[in-house]
């Protein structure tokens, strides 16, 4: 008998099948937005991308790139009757293998069991940020792109599962928590590679609105595995955790003792079925003639290859009609994760002594996205859903990191600073 299996987003589909049968008359909504970006670096020597999965951006790739920020998204909005409706997105940006494939981000049925429970199943927003159900909606955010010290820390916009909602008030303060579980596959640009990150797990959110304040807390746990051709899974023996993992190494005088063998570090280090933890904290003030917003995000977890980090940013912005000027700073820090390093093992003719964890220690520099900036934008709402928005950045790279930069050039320099200009026009229907 032939075998069938389902996906959480299948699944979501055939349950909504059956509710079109359960109940009559279901009425459908369909809306779409976009955004249409240049922006200019004034780093040659590496490309600047706002999110992990950007194969490449503007700077030495090409001077003027319209890919980092440009996007173009299709919904659909189902509701069959007060109790069931159904959602699904699709949108198409600038993928990790340099194309602009479009993809499912949405595709879920949800069932509003009472006015205050709801029951969500299928392929969601990954709800880790306080913007994360309208991330990929640019009319719908003060800047040009979310600042990427605090939303380039995964490359998740979407996981397949299910959550509860549940919403009540306090007096005046309204407040919706949501408890859910899933799982979540993505590629990203691995360096000459593509790489694959999985994570399976639950998070918490918790989101409050009072008046013109608007509060939200989340946190997460996955167990994750990162698959990555170029440091990990490759056939080349000398790639650090193959080289880790090998006891004897041949380097032209035949095999010899391995000084860099430790397959303990290797099994610490790499991302294979580890822990890795999300925690944000935003808050937004906006009584309609300004505005002001920020967030604090940490990721942590098992002690991996991937470098634990804290970041955040605040944003201000006034509203004259259609003119709205705001003003960004933002910051991320990395932390060490080689603690308790093994002893350096003596090896060579010359007196060298390379330890083992110098391999780790290389891998952990080359993730090092450690930076700060500070940006002005002008925000033009020229047209009923449309808008225009002129941002400048100034970023200046922590010592020894890359910051948001790919495709580093040998003339590239570590810690330095560089500019970027963003004219970006949004528009909805």
């Amino acid at each position: 008998m032939a075998k069938t299996s389902f996906t959480i987003p299948g699944l979501a589909l055939a349950l909504i099948a059956t509710s079109a049968y359960a109940q009559s008359g279901p009425t459908f909504k369909f809306s779409g937005f976009g955004t249409l970006a240049g922006t200019r670096s004034s780093e040659k020597n590496a490309d600047f991308t706002s999110t992990a999965v950007q194969y490449n951006g503007p700077g030495f790739t090409r001077s003027v790139d319209f890919g980092v920020d440009s996007r173009v998204g299709l919904q659909a909005d189902v509701k069959f009757g007060d109790v069931f409706s159904a959602a699904f997105q699709v949108i198409s940006d600038h993928r990790y293998d340099d194309t602009y494939t479009p993809y499912l981000n949405m595709a879920h049925l949800k069932i509003q069991a009472t006015p205050s429970l709801s029951f969500r199943v299928g392929r969601m927003p990954f709800s880790a940020y306080l913007i994360s159900d309208y991330r990929m909606v640019g009319y719908s955010m003060p800047w040009v792109r979310p600042p990427v010290e605090v939303y380039q820390f995964n490359p998740i916009t979407s996981f397949d599962g299910a959550d509860i909602g549940f919403r009540h008030n306090v007096g005046d303060v309204a407040l919706f928590w949501q408890l859910g579980g899933g799982s979540s596959k993505v590629k990203t640009a691995g360096a000459n590679s593509t790489a694959q990150f999985k994570g399976n797990g639950g998070a918490l959110s918790l989101t409050v609105t009072s008046g013109s304040s608007t509060f939200r807390a989340y946190h997460t746990s996955l167990k994750s595995s990162y698959d990555n051709s170029g440091i990990d899974n490759s056939s080349d023996p000398f790639s650090p955790f193959n080289l880790l993992r090998a006891e004897l190494v041949d380097v032209g005088y035949g095999p010899m003792p391995n000084p860099y063998y430790d397959p303990a570090m290797a099994d610490k280090y790499q991302i294979k079925n580890k822990t890795i933890t999300y925690t944000s904290l935003g808050y937004t003030y906006d009584p309609g003639g300004w505005f002001v917003t920020g967030e604090l995000a940490r990721n942590a977890g098992d002690e991996i290859m991937l470098p634990q980090a804290t970041a955040g940013y605040l944003t201000a912005g006034v509203r004259f009609g259609a003119w709205t000027p705001y003003l960004t700073v933002a910051q991320r820090k990395n932390d060490t994760h080689i603690s308790n390093p093994p002893p350096a093992i003596a090896f060579g003719l010359d007196g060298n002594t390379p330890r083992p964890y110098d391999v780790i220690a290389n891998v952990l520099a080359n993730t090092n996205q450690a930076q700060s900036s500070t940006a002005i934008g002008l925000r033009w709402d020229f047209h009923a859903n449309m808008d225009l928005k002129l941002q400048c950045d100034w970023v200046k790279n922590a010592t020894g990191s890359y910051g948001a930069l790919v495709n580093t050039q040998p003339a590239f320099r570590l810690g330095e600073s560089y500019n970027l200009v963003t004219l970006a026009f949004d528009f909805v229907f």
